[in-house]
């Protein structure tokens, strides 16, 4: 089972890696309006997970738009989680695809949703891969850099997130 989940792990690692390619050759052929709002967006992740294993992880990913209402990214988590009567650390690599319902940022806050998969590893367990549902209110936009979201996950437990995206010329 850990051969399996090591080649899923590659799998996804390898498919984020042909998407961010892929969406630069794409910009490449694009003109400097398209180019700037098709940019990458970064963001970092602040996560606490509220179940029996209760724990905590900090993260970083990346995701880029799809069409004028969807987002695909990635991102990689690693923290810590209660496990028996010790804590162990927890490491996750997810892949999901959102939904925006306000991605012109007509409103200061937006709400999304979406689900995706994330593959999971925790020390004395097989690697397990987990569906993932996500619901999400990003905002207020205001005039800063970057934009704040808040978000509940659900897939091998429940995670409350605060991320924190780097903000897009126009738009969410």
């Amino acid at each position: 089972m850990r051969r399996q989940g090591a080649g899923l792990l590659t799998t996804m690692l390898a498919t984020m890696l042909t998407t961010m390619l892929g969406s630069t050759a794409l910009l490449a052929q694009a003109g400097p309006a398209t180019r700037s709002a098709a940019m990458p967006q970064v963001e970092r992740r602040l996560e606490v997970a509220p179940t029996p294993a209760a724990g905590i992880a900090a993260g970083l990913g990346v995701n880029v738009r799809a069409g004028y209402y969807a987002r695909v990214g990635m991102h990689a988590a690693a923290g810590v989680a209660r496990r028996g009567d010790g804590v162990v650390g927890v490491q996750r690599l997810e892949a999901v695809s959102r939904f925006l319902f306000d991605p012109f940022g007509e409103f200061p806050r937006g709400l999304y949703g979406g689900g995706g998969f994330a593959v999971r590893h925790v020390p004395g367990a097989p690697i397990r891969g987990d569906l993932v549902v996500v619901v999400g209110m990003e905002g207020p936009l205001g005039t800063r850099r970057t934009v704040p979201a808040l978000e509940v996950a659900l897939g091998g437990g429940v995670r409350l997130s605060l991320v924190v995206r780097s903000r897009r010329p126009s738009g969410r």
